[in-house]
């Protein structure tokens, strides 16, 4: 049972990182100001190569670890149990479901705002609910935020969703 914990995530992780690679594929080459030797697609490739070569890493884990269990007789087959398999993985399920959230509103509500609560939300969720400093979490949230957008926008020049309030 231990291996399905590495083996489902790499499963699903190794098919998001080619769907990501497929449309990093679609990004229009950019002349812009100047020569870019690498080019608009060049981060995205390495995030996405890394992501993928992350999850046929877990995913080889899990299939040891399923062999293993199999040659040990430990193994036990088991019928898939959706919501079973939701509630033992919640906080995985809460960050891809708060992340669906952050992407979806980022472009009406804005950069700014969407990732000071995106970074709040998150954090409470990988928090234990007895060690959970909601002041502190939200001060380091907004931070973090603006100091992104600073990053971003002042020293990189990136143009970033502005959203509903323009900041």
């Amino acid at each position: 049972m231990e291996y399905k914990k590495n083996l489902i995530p790499g499963i699903v992780l190794t098919i998001f990182s080619i769907i990501y690679l497929v449309l990093t594929s679609q990004i229009k080459k950019f002349s812009g100001l100047g020569s870019d030797p690498l080019g608009a697609r060049a981060i995205p490739y390495l995030w996405g190569i890394s992501l993928l070569v992350l999850s046929l890493i877990l995913v080889s884990r899990g299939i040891k670890q399923r062999n293993l269990a199999i040659k040990n007789s430990t193994y036990v087959k088991t019928s898939l149990n959706l919501s079973h398999m939701i509630k033992e993985n919640r906080e995985i399920v809460m960050t891809f479901l708060s992340l669906a959230i952050y992407i979806a509103l980022l472009e009406p509500i804005g950069f700014l705002i969407m990732t000071a609560i995106y970074i709040f939300v998150q954090t409470l969720i990988l928090t234990p609910k007895e060690k959970r400093n909601y002041i502190l979490t939200l001060i380091t949230s907004i931070v973090i935020a603006v100091g992104l957008d600073y990053v971003f926008v002042c020293l990189l020049n990136v143009l970033l969703p502005l959203g509903i309030f323009g900041f």
